[in-house]
């Protein structure tokens, strides 16, 4: 059932009444059974959207720029019931989740619907046949696939799930119907790497331009692994062995076609303590939701717009909170700042204690350890404190504390919040006051 969660208050769904608790049915005579059917009637400059409020039946007329979102939220994501992951990986991440955070951290799903809409990595293992054949007719492309491995025997092994080894004839019959493929491998030291990956990258870039592109993304493992397999994850070597054939076969790729195809996390390149590669490595960036090329995107983006600032104002400290794998590169980022403008940033290493102390990455740190972090640095007054948003769903940290919370524990502090770009980071270091500056 499509239930509408929230309406905003100013858009052109309220103003033409619709209300959260309504369930809508039909736009324009079509009904809508899911957020694909949602999307496509999004594309409608003029909507007529039947909507139930209670045991009323309402017809509402909307106006808005075709393809745009008109103000609606709905219950579920895919506005019916989600399809969850039948697999049980030797690398579940949701297995290996701190307990007590909130419940959507803890939902396993594995829907092809999200593919399309969001990007979102399915894994194919729990489509039916009607799933396929609505894929087919509709053309729903792209589609982004985890496929871990081409070895039907291993990858049932690590999915653990017997209808994982059905992968190719999958992949075959997408590509048959036209639908595009991204995929992804999520990779494991003795597992899935060395020669099983040569072996997956060889068949996987021979199916170009049916798979667009090759993710190669390390094993995330975090500090809450009881009774899980025993695996483990890439140390400095081993990481720059994935390097040598992702190089390998991009070099070779980028000859023949004219784009890489085959790239790898930005954390293997943190990992082997390696330069990230130029932009043009990364083509038009096809997963960069993936974490493929952000690193070089935020340093380009980063220099670009320093070099606006020819004579910044005089401003005054800056923070920069980051988590330990981005802190070289904001490091070396800050040192360039600093040299160019008339200005004084430091960086704030976060420790990842939410989920273990072995988790790295910015995006999945708590508020509680950024309080701690603030609180052992001895700040001075008035210094201006950067958090990345990235770090935030709906002003929310992972462990439910806001960024209010944390602007009443340090309030002789300037705490704000700043958008994942460099760009915006050189504007935000920068920018003389703002709204959530405090009291001189």
């Amino acid at each position: 059932m499509s239930v509408i969660a929230d309406v905003h208050p100013r858009s052109e769904a309220y103003r033409a009444g619709l209300r959260a608790g309504m369930t809508v049915l039909r736009v324009n005579g079509r009904e809508i059974r899911d957020i694909i059917d949602w999307k496509y009637a999004l594309v409608n400059p003029v909507m007529r959207i039947d909507a139930l409020d209670g045991e009323q039946q309402l017809l509402s007329r909307v106006r808005h720029d075709s393809g745009e979102d008109i103000g609606i939220s709905f219950v579920s994501p895919t506005l019916d019931k989600l399809k969850i992951c039948k697999n049980n990986c030797l690398f579940c991440f949701v297995k290996q989740m701190p307990p007590h955070q909130r419940e959507s951290l803890y939902i396993k799903d594995d829907d092809f619907r999200l593919s399309l809409v969001y990007g979102s990595f399915v894994t194919l293992t729990n489509l039916i046949e009607e799933d396929f054949l609505r894929i087919e007719q509709e053309k729903i492309s792209p589609i982004y696939v985890s496929v871990h491995t081409t070895n039907p025997r291993l990858r049932a092994t690590i999915m653990r799930n017997p209808a994982a080894a059905k992968i190719m004839d999958q992949l075959h019959r997408l590509i048959a119907a036209g639908v595009s493929v991204h995929a992804q491998l999520v990779l494991v030291p003795g597992v899935n790497d060395g020669d099983e990956l040569l072996r997956s990258l060889t068949t996987l870039t021979s199916l170009y331009p049916g798979v667009e592109s090759v993710a190669l993304v390390p094993v995330g493992l975090t500090g809450f692994r009881e009774n899980q397999a025993d695996i483990c994850g890439f140390s400095k070597e081993t990481a720059r062995e994935v390097l040598n054939i992702t190089t390998r076969f991009s070099t070779r790729l980028k000859r023949k076609h004219g784009v890489s195809v085959v790239y790898a996390a930005d954390e293997f390149y943190i990992l082997a303590e390696a330069g990230f590669p130029r932009g043009s490595y990364y083509d038009d960036y096809p997963q960069l939701e993936n974490g493929i090329g952000i690193s070089r995107l935020f340093i380009d983006g980063f220099r670009k717009e320093l070099t606006l600032h020819r004579k910044p104002a005089l401003a005054g400290p800056v923070i920069w909170v980051t988590g330990e794998s981005s802190a070289f590169l904001l490091r070396r980022l800050q040192h360039e700042l600093n040299m160019h403008a008339r200005t004084w940033v430091d960086v704030l290493v976060v420790k990842n204690a939410l989920f273990g102390g072995k988790v790295t990455v910015t995006g999945l740190l708590g508020g509680a350890e950024i309080i701690s972090a603030i609180g052992n640095a001895r700040i001075s007054p008035r210094t201006r404190v950067l958090i990345p948003d990235i770090t935030l769903r709906d002003n929310l940290f992972l462990d439910n504390i806001s960024v209010d919370q944390i602007r009443d524990q340090f309030a002789d502090l300037h705490i704000d919040v700043c958008p994942t770009t460099g760009a915006d980071l050189v504007r935000k270091t920068l920018a003389e006051r703002n709204e959530h500056q405090c009291p001189m």
